[in-house]
């Protein structure tokens, strides 16, 4: 019953820490969580006293929240790369108006 809760309080922690962009404490936290899951993996009483205490809809919260993390990651990626074929594209430009005053008429 006490791993419960502990699970619990480190899944609050870890939908806290990715509401508020804290992703780099986020190793330790499901290293603790996956700790408490290994100890337990046996236990029925364990899940269902975690079904109880609500920690599937707190993991579907999490999994959401890591979801729209991944898409916002992935949109800034998208974003730089664009920004980079567009400083690159402006760079190859300037460098041929250069060359068309250097040949000859």
């Amino acid at each position: 019953m006490d791993n419960v809760n502990l699970y619990k309080e480190i899944t609050l922690e870890i939908i806290k820490c990715l509401k508020e962009d804290k992703l780099e404490v986020l190793e330790d936290l499901f290293e603790k969580r996956q700790n408490i899951l290994e100890k337990e993996i046996d236990n029925k009483d364990f899940k269902e006293s975690m079904i109880g205490h609500g920690i599937i809809a707190l993991d579907k919260n999490i999994k959401e929240l890591l979801h729209q993390n991944m898409i916002k990651t992935k949109l800034e990626i998208q974003k730089h790369r664009l920004y980079s074929l567009t400083n690159n594209t402006y760079i190859n430009n300037s460098q041929k108006k250069i060359n068309i005053f250097n040949t000859k008429v």
